[in-house]
């Protein structure tokens, strides 16, 4: 067969033909022709669809068990019971002063009274794991306030920062989405409502009404999955969709079976005479034009005597079709692909899984929160609060740091210990980091920060509690003295 050749011709005189692209992914024939795939920036695409993908992902939290388990799973195992700072300054005494003040300060962070630090840690990774971001705020106070450090952080959900708000400022920043740029990109504001928009006793939710905060003033955590991104998508964008066809079709199903369950059986009868329209096939009593035919019950153990001519047919079982568990189970599997976590942990499903599964699922599932620890948690909010409180502390006269303006760098080391995973064969998991240990594989410090505890302070409370006991060995003698 001859094809015509094309009358358009190129720069180079040649006919112009549609080319076959060497990937299939990027052809146009019938299977992917339909493809709808925009070349739109991110930040174009997100502030046409965040606010309904954020609506609907917190409509899902509220309403679709999978959804929410998926979320606050999330949040236990990236939190826990807290993720733990501790100073590393030089000084030891200070070090101590610093870490004492901290525990002692740390549960007046919420305007509100309702948490401590580590309460609002859960908060802020709900908000961006459900809404895709949020905004914590620093509100100074004054010295004299009823604090020990004169400094509070207030948690606002992403609404506050509007994505409709959009200008050029006569000093040629930018305001992209609610938060304003210089002209060397980066932040220096963000414009807030002052109440939630969405609340029935805030009337000024409008732009004019906006406040403007100092970037620095105020900490944006969001996963940033793309250059240039400004605002955060929820961990649920990707499910939504399915989450909500199969919950719609597990509430189907579920209907479908009640409203089947109280139904037994039907009593036939192989000839049936005009007289027998006359009378209740149950109880035998005389039907007219507005009786109605009732339902016959039975308890158990009932012996039924039938007229001749009769029979009963029982329903067959209720089953809820053939495959309907393998089919629940891979819709289960990927809602749980979409949200990034295992099925067996999103569904609490583990009767196909062995012990060697289980610690194989478990530690990819630990090393893509470890990222989200690391790479947002701690960096983005953590570190900007304990920076600020640091500060305040300090200026308030609540900790004494000679030279703190020219020491800031060495004043403000520390580390950082989120909780620790439980063991999944403890005697097994022990050994292995005593091994690792003796053997210089690891740091003893690593080991112990890995258990969301300080090494110093272990030791410390070992070293007094052999002393009470009055039990100390020699080698033990010995080791706290190497420890001091």
């Amino acid at each position: 067969m001859s094809y015509r050749k094309s009358v358009i011709v190129g720069l180079n005189g040649q006919p112009l033909m549609m080319g076959n692209s060497a990937y299939q992914g990027a052809s146009y024939g019938r299977r992917m022709g339909g493809v709808y795939a925009p070349g739109t920036g991110i930040n174009t695409l997100l502030n046409y669809a965040l606010s309904t993908l954020r609506n609907r992902s917190r409509a899902g939290h509220r309403n679709m068990p999978l959804l929410r388990s998926g979320i606050e799973k999330k949040v236990t195992n990236e939190i826990g019971i807290g993720i733990t700072p501790r100073a590393k300054c030089a000084d030891q005494e200070l070090r101590k002063a610093i870490n004492k003040l901290w525990d002692e300060s740390c549960f007046q962070f919420d305007p509100e009274g309702n948490l401590d630090v580590y309460g609002m840690q859960a908060q802020i990774s709900r908000a961006r794991r459900l809404s895709g971001e949020c905004f914590i705020r620093a509100r100074y106070r004054s010295a004299n306030s009823n604090l020990l450090v004169p400094i509070q952080f207030q948690v606002l959900e992403a609404d506050f920062v509007p994505l409709e708000y959009n200008d050029t400022l006569g000093n040629g920043n930018r305001i992209i989405a609610g938060i304003e740029f210089n002209r060397s990109g980066q932040r220096v504001a963000y414009h807030m409502y002052r109440e939630h928009p969405g609340e029935m006793y805030n009337y000024q939710a409008s732009l004019a009404n906006l406040v403007r905060v100092p970037a620095s003033e105020v900490a944006h955590h969001f996963n940033p999955l793309h250059p240039g991104q400004i605002r955060g998508e929820p961990d649920s964008a990707a499910s939504l969709v399915k989450a909500q066809t199969f919950d719609s079709y597990d509430d189907a199903e579920l209907v479908r079976k009640q409203t089947r369950a109280p139904y037994t059986g039907a009593i036939y009868r192989e000839n049936i005479s005009e007289e027998d329209y006359l009378f209740d096939p149950i109880t035998g009593e005389p039907l007219d034009d507005n009786s109605v035919m009732k339902a016959g019950q039975v308890e158990a153990g009932t012996m039924l005597e039938l007229l001749p001519g009769e029979r009963i047919d029982l329903f067959k079982g209720d089953d809820t079709g053939q495959g309907y568990g393998d089919f629940m189970r891979w819709q289960s599997l990927m809602q749980a692909a979409g949200m990034d976590m295992p099925y067996e942990l999103l569904t609490g499903d583990w009767e196909k899984v062995n012990d060697r599964l289980v610690r194989a699922v478990l530690n990819e599932f630990r090393r893509r929160i470890q990222m989200d620890q690391w790479h947002l948690m701690i960096p983005q909010v953590m570190r900007w609060m304990r920076w600020h409180w640091l500060n305040r502390a300090v200026l308030a006269g609540r900790i004494n740091m000679p030279g703190y303006a020219t020491k800031m760098n060495e004043y403000h080391q520390h580390t950082w210990c989120p909780h620790g995973w439980p063991y999944i064969n403890p005697n097994i998991d022990v050994e292995a980091k005593i091994n690792a240990i003796d053997a210089d594989l690891v740091a003893h410090e690593d080991v112990v920060a890995e258990s969301g505890d300080d090494l110093t302070d272990i030791q410390e409370r070992n070293k007094v509690a052999r002393n009470n006991r009055g039990d100390r060995s020699q080698q033990q003698r010995q080791k706290d003295n190497n420890d001091e």
